[in-house]
Order: structure tokens, then C-alpha cells, then sequence
């Protein structure tokens, strides 16, 4: 009877030290699908990249909530914007614009208005697709923080290629 029980406690006992190290190997687990779910979605986006490609923006914080845009890349040194909701509705400008590579997944533009005489700095971020701004004027700036999606601009022909894997799917399926 002695041995039956020592038996029994020798297993609960391991049974106790496994139980204790299985919340160990998911917290494992679990860090490691995350981190390569992270590492899959990580994109090398370069300035380049966005010419030829449309940007529908969405402003969800700041002193523009709800304004949304339309931005046209039409070469490396111009775009167009189009103010589909929002206090400039209907406004529509080409600009020149500067734009900088910040990080990996990260893209920097900026550019002067001649319809608002504002200055606007936007950093996107092309794996959370969210993007920040700041519009400089004269008396005031504005924060901003929002979201955009990206789209193949009408009549541009390709067959991908030459786009990162972010875009590639947007591009085949519009064709």
C-alpha cells in the first residue's frame, strides 16, 4: 500500500510540474507566431514605389475627423489631391511634392498648397497601413492621425512585377 501510494504522488507530482510548464511553451508559442506574422507583413517600400498608385486617406483623429482624400502620385515629384469629404470637399490641387524613405515599411511626404496656403507633412506606414500628419499654417498646426488603402491608378498597365508584395495583389486583381 506504501509503494501504490508513492507511486501515486511520484505522478501527480510530474503531472503538477508538466501542467505548470504548459502555459510556458504556448506563451511560446504564441510569441513565436506573432513575431513571424510580424516579420510576413514587413514590406521595403520605397518612394518610388507610390508613383503611378492612388492613396484614399482617412483623417480619424485630430481637427479633420472624417475628411477624406483621394491622392493621385503621378510621377516622383507631383501628385494630386481630392478632397472627397470634409471642410474642402470638392477641392481638388496639384502639387509638387518631396518624399523620404523613414523606415522599412515607412514613407515620408510633404508638400506646400497653393489652395490653403498650408503645409502638409504626412508619414505613412505601410504594414499598420496608418498614417500621421501635420498641416503647418500660418497661426496654427494640426495634428492628425488616420488610415489609408492603396489602388492600381486607372489605365496604368502591370503586370507586378516590379511592386512590392503590398501591392501586388492590389494590382492583379484590378486587371
Amino acid at each position: 500500500m506504501h509503494s501504490s501510494s508513492s507511486g501515486l504522488l511520484k505522478d501527480r507530482y510530474i503531472a503538477g510540474v508538466v501542467m505548470r510548464k504548459i502555459p510556458i511553451l504556448l506563451f511560446f508559442i504564441f510569441f513565436v507566431q506573432i513575431t513571424a506574422c510580424g516579420m510576413a507583413q514587413q514590406v521595403d517600400i520605397q518612394p518610388e514605389d507610390l508613383v503611378g498608385k492612388t492613396l484614399n486617406e482617412t483623417w480619424r483623429r485630430g481637427s479633420f475627423v472624417g475628411a477624406s482624400y483621394k491622392t493621385s502620385i503621378l510621377s516622383s515629384t507631383h501628385m494630386r489631391w481630392y478632397a472627397l469629404t470634409g471642410n474642402l470637399k470638392g477641392k481638388s490641387e496639384e502639387v509638387e511634392y518631396e518624399c523620404t524613405k523613414v523606415g522599412r515599411e515607412i514613407l515620408q511626404v510633404s508638400w506646400r498648397e497653393k489652395t490653403t496656403g498650408s503645409q502638409a507633412v504626412v508619414t505613412y506606414n505601410f504594414k499598420t497601413m496608418k498614417m500621421f500628419g501635420v498641416i503647418v499654417e500660418e497661426e496654427r498646426d494640426f495634428l492628425l492621425q488616420g488610415t489609408f488603402t492603396i489602388e492600381q491608378s486607372k489605365g496604368e498597365v502591370s503586370d507586378g512585377k516590379d511592386l512590392p508584395e503590398l501591392f501586388k495583389k492590389e494590382a492583379t486583381s484590378d486587371q
